[in-house]
């Protein structure tokens, strides 16, 4: 099971170390794709600190090298799930992927920049994606990547109702 969290590295917060050890711990078979920082640097240290806050599950973390445009909605596109980072989530990304119907596991905070993804479910009328906890992220984030009847469905209607995102001609 694919979950993807392709931000800039800095966006990782150290507490959301806690919520991705924990969805891979509860899928044996989830794999983590992260991008390659646009320095060596900051993918060294982020690699660093996964070792030693979730060392147990550091092997099914994988860093991907930048990708052209096309080869990057392709793989937002084979994701099984995309996970918002809650301190600061994702926007341009957020918009690609439900372009191309991959479920995005939000947990919108008080600032504007971790509500975008939330944002766009509230337009789109799919607030079951938003959740408000940490357990509840887990929790969202692996019955999306086990459950692939319920991620198809899901799927299908992002797609059927992304339209509202693009196509909005009144704002």
């Amino acid at each position: 099971n694919l979950y993807i969290c392709p931000q800039t590295l800095f966006k990782f917060h150290p507490v959301f170390d806690e919520q991705l050890g924990e969805i891979l711990r509860r899928d044996a078979r989830g794999e983590l794709a992260l991008i390659e920082g646009r320095t060596a640097n900051w993918t060294r240290l982020l690699r660093e600190r996964f070792s030693s806050t979730m060392p147990d599950v550091i092997e099914r973390i994988r860093f991907l090298p930048a990708l052209p445009n096309d080869d990057f909605l392709q793989l937002l596109a084979m994701a099984d799930v995309m996970l918002d980072p809650p301190q600061f989530g994702g926007g341009n990304t957020s918009y690609e992927a439900l372009a191309v119907g991959t479920p995005i596991v939000t947990w919108p905070g008080d600032l504007m920049r971790s509500r975008i993804t939330h944002a766009l479910y509230a337009k789109m009328g799919m607030t079951e994606l938003s959740v408000d906890s940490g357990p509840a992220y887990v929790e969202l984030a692996v019955e999306l990547g086990t459950n692939s009847k319920r991620r198809q469905a899901l799927r299908e209607e992002i797609l059927a109702k992304c339209g509202i995102l693009y196509e909005d001609d009144a704002e």
